[in-house]
């Protein structure tokens, strides 16, 4: 949106057009206790090559990082410079939801083809757009899974979902007066099966799990789905990583009834946090129930292909009261950059940058459980992500990868107490041989702690 300042002169024929003296006046409605009463707090002027100085100066205050072992819900990939390009078409910069399907085909368009890839990694039959993150794909999975699942209003959760969904998750179902959420234990990095078959009962709708896990281990959905299933329930996959599903089988063949979760891996960058990209499909048989924009493939009067919104009424958008969910604002953007990623990369080159994170996760595992201080608390199958234990000084740790440019994985020991002293590491495509060696190397001089 462009900003158009305003002339003196112009202010005034504002003021005299709605019939009072001073903008103050508009105020009225607003105690004068709650009012600012002065001049905000901002620098004076500046030319714009001023300004470009002050924000180069505010950004060489950041850290520059060479070398990144982070995820844990956002990852650092390669995105192609084709990407960027197809993007900064003008006619794509709203977040505008495409009701005239007149004027909007390519949009359409492209938020079908999204959903159709989508449908294609994950083994589902309908997939949406417009869910804001990893976090609310997940509230509206759960929520989608207790209208489903009428007169049930239980849903367990995996302990091993990522610690920010479940927050997302408890702050969005408990004021559904009547909803409960339950946290199924761990046991080995994976969801405890006797844990979760002990919970399970007629009023549990669904399960959520990660796939893979917040720790980076691979849950078994077939076990899974199988005690839920018998049970009556739903199973949710959620993946915080999408490239895995170009690596693991696909969670709709592998035993879940919903899949969603977090697609900013497909090219979007971590970009100090956002936007992030939440993806939600599930089966035919529980489209309609589905949240957010549906696009479907029609046929105009002439017999030509066309794209309209399908499924959703306006009341989703207007009367809120009556509404499945409130999703007002359209990630369309991050959604196209995810589409033009994925037909650029093609199945086989999908296939292959998962591959190359595997190995490089792999690599990175095996290169740090060969040093004295590191040691591994699980063994089940990962993807770019996995968890050491460390018995050295975590702060020291940290700041001498700093001093090296490294950006090093994550100290989980804030998230529970059973995970004081672990690390969170993760590889992806970027991460280069002599990077990891380079790691290695800085990580064999931090001097142990006896406890």
């Amino acid at each position: 949106m462009r900003y158009l300042p305003t002339a003196p002169s112009e202010d005034r024929a504002l003021l005299d057009a709605i019939g009072v003296q001073r903008a103050e006046e508009l105020l009225v409605g607003i105690p004068e206790s709650l009012r600012l009463n002065r001049e905000l707090k901002l620098p004076g002027q500046l030319s714009e090559q001023e300004v470009l100085a002050e924000l180069q100066g505010l950004a060489n205050r950041n850290t520059a990082f060479t070398a990144r072992f982070l995820g844990a819900g956002a990852y650092d990939h390669f995105v192609p410079s084709a990407v960027d390009q197809m993007i900064s078409r003008q006619e794509w910069f709203t977040a505008y939801t495409p009701y005239q399907p007149e004027i909007s085909q390519g949009t359409l368009q492209h938020i079908f083809e999204y959903q159709t890839l989508m449908c294609d990694l994950t083994g589902l039959e309908v997939g949406n757009a417009s869910l804001y993150d990893g976090g609310t794909s997940c509230v509206e999975a759960a929520l989608m899974a207790v209208r489903l699942q009428k007169k049930k209003n239980t849903i367990l959760i995996s302990q091993g979902l990522h610690p920010h969904y479940q927050e997302v998750l408890c702050t969005n179902i408990t004021p559904h007066e009547g909803l409960k959420l339950v946290v199924v234990d761990l046991k080995d990095g994976v969801t405890d099966l006797e844990d979760l078959k002990a919970k399970l009962n007629g009023d549990v709708a669904a399960f959520l799990v990660g796939y893979p896990n917040f720790l980076g281990c691979v849950e078994d959905l077939g076990a899974i789905g199988e005690l839920a299933h018998a049970a009556g329930a739903l199973v949710v996959s959620v993946t915080q990583e999408a490239l895995s599903l170009a690596w693991f089988q696909a969670p709709g063949r592998a035993g879940a009834d919903m899949a969603c979760g977090e697609a900013m891996s497909f090219g979007n960058r971590p970009n100090f946090g956002g936007p992030f990209l939440g993806f939600l499909t599930v089966k035919d048989a529980q489209k309609r129930e589905i949240p957010g924009r549906v696009v479907g493939q029609t046929k105009d009067l002439d017999g030509a292909t066309g794209y309209v919104l399908t499924l959703t009424a306006r009341e989703q958008h207007i009367r809120r009261d009556k509404a499945t969910s409130n999703i007002c604002s359209n990630q369309g953007l991050v959604a196209l950059r995810a589409n033009i990623y994925l037909q650029l990369a093609g199945p086989e080159g999908l296939q292959g940058l998962a591959a190359q994170n595997a190995a490089k996760a792999q690599f990175l595992r095996e290169r740090l459980l060969e040093l004295p201080d590191f040691t591994a608390p699980f063994d089940a199958p990962f993807f770019n992500e996995f968890v050491t234990e460390y018995k050295g000084d975590m702060a020291t740790l940290q700041a001498e990868c700093a001093k090296e440019g490294i950006l090093p994985g994550l100290d989980l020991s804030p998230y529970a107490a059973n995970l004081k002293n672990r690390i969170l590491w993760c590889a992806t495509e970027l991460n280069s041989r002599e990077q990891i060696e380079h790691l290695v190397e800085v990580l064999a001089r931090v001097p142990s702690v006896v406890a």
